[in-house]
């Protein structure tokens, strides 16, 4: 493309006040997980005419196969972790050999855009947001009281060369952008609580995200105008949703909590969390009635007590996940695959979330939140593997589409009896 070709890039309002806080960060992002080296810089190092920085790449970067969630494996490229899983170019300041020695387009794609996510669409269209990965990403998203907001800006396309993520060609559907900011102003809307706003989300992108044909999009804005007559009507009213009982859940989900828990490279700090959580409730061998009955007794707790004070928070954190990674694709059927991704680790933190209030016997501190989040995140929104793995174990034996829409569905609890508050 020609370097002054411009790109319309949307992004959140918080973009322009992140920098990478360096040594100064609690959870670096050089150590503790792969490091993947894409093949673009696995080229360029081979090419590099420094004997000595080459001798170092060579003895740092291992190549090997990785399995995928089908079965088949894939060839990947990773940097070797050393004592304390620590990325081997780490230096004792917290930042890297490569970028102080060299430059930083020597970075892989990788090591040059976390905590950024980018992509680019339809040849002239762009998107960047912040992994809540990042602690100080975490600190800036779910720190704020205010509402995410998004801006739309005019960058060069030479500015992101080398940075996107998206597949050569891939393009959105067409009604893809208008379904995502509808969600957006669905889990904005602070007129219900954040549980109807979840379910009412959840009915919405499994009705809207499965049109197809060539009248999806002007069904789509019958849809739109339905629920925002909904909305409006809900908020006016004040329906609130009965909790639905954990026990109802947790048969469905306490299997994916187990699978995540067979990892042996799994963090010590995530695993123990877990761990935890599934001994406080009797779990950890799997569903008991007891363990079930005290889950709903501190999930009540959560409702009354956590949601009023930290819905904001979880907002942002869900408004993010949706602009981050909600995209559906003209080359992809299966639609529904990351609303499934984040509904399960949103299914993961409030898990956590509810066990680290029925271990303090108190509300936490913000960023006690924050940090559990960003953790979570870290350790499960992450590993693709995981998650694929986890969709298929769900469907086993029935049609994909069909078993990930009743997990959302029970997570969110759908078929609730509802009262109006006067």
């Amino acid at each position: 493309m020609a370097k002054n070709i411009m790109l319309t890039v949307r992004e959140p309002d918080y973009m322009e006040e992140f920098h990478c806080i360096g040594s100064l960060c609690t959870d670096t992002c050089c150590k503790g997980w792969d490091i993947v080296i894409d093949e673009a810089t696995c080229a360029r190092y081979e090419k590099t005419k420094d004997k000595e920085f080459k001798a170092e790449l060579a003895q740092a970067i291992v190549h090997r196969e990785e399995e995928q969630a089908d079965g088949t494996t894939e060839a990947v490229a990773c940097i070797r972790m050393g004592k304390g899983q620590r990325c081997l170019f780490l230096r004792n300041d917290g930042l890297c050999r490569i970028q102080r020695q060299t430059e930083e387009k020597n970075l892989s794609e990788t090591c040059r855009t976390y905590p950024r996510v980018i992509y680019s669409w339809n040849e002239s269209y762009a998107e960047r947001a912040l992994c809540v990965s990042c602690p100080e990403a975490a600190r800036l998203i779910l720190g704020r009281n205010r509402p995410l907001r998004f801006v739309t800006r005019e960058l060069p396309e030479a500015e992101l060369e080398g940075l996107r993520i998206t597949d050569e060609g891939e393009r959105l559907r067409p009604e893809c952008l208008p379904l995502r900011r509808f969600l957006v102003r669905i889990l904005q809307d602070r007129q219900l609580s954040l549980a109807d706003r979840l379910v009412m989300a959840n009915d919405f992108f499994w009705r809207a995200g499965g049109l197809t044909g060539r009248h999806a999009q002007k069904q789509l804005q019958m849809m739109m105008e339905d629920y925002a007559q909904r909305l409006q009507a809900a908020g006016k009213r004040r329906i609130l949703m009965s909790a639905c009982a954990g026990r109802r859940r947790l048969p469905q989900f306490l299997p994916l909590l187990q699978l995540r828990l067979q990892n042996p490279e799994l963090r010590a700090d995530f695993r123990g969390m877990l761990e935890r959580a599934l001994q406080h409730w009797q779990l950890l061998a799997g569903f008991s009635e007891t363990g079930a009955a005290r889950y709903e007794e501190d999930e009540e707790f959560y409702l009354t007590f956590f949601l009023p004070e930290y819905s904001g928070l979880l907002e942002n954190y869900l408004v993010n996940a949706v602009f981050k990674n909600l995209f559906m694709t003209e080359e992809r059927p299966d639609y529904y695959t990351e609303w499934f991704r984040l509904v399960l680790q949103f299914s993961m933190v409030r898990f956590l979330l509810i066990a680290q209030l029925a271990e303090l016997q108190q509300m936490p501190e913000r960023s006690q939140v924050i940090e559990l989040i960003q953790k979570t995140t870290r350790a499960v929104g992450h590993d693709r593997l995981y998650l694929d793995q986890a969709a298929a174990q769900l469907a086993a034996g029935q049609s994909a589409e069909t078993a990930l829409r009743e997990f959302c569905r029970t997570v969110f609890c759908t078929e609730k009896k509802s009262r109006t508050c006067r």
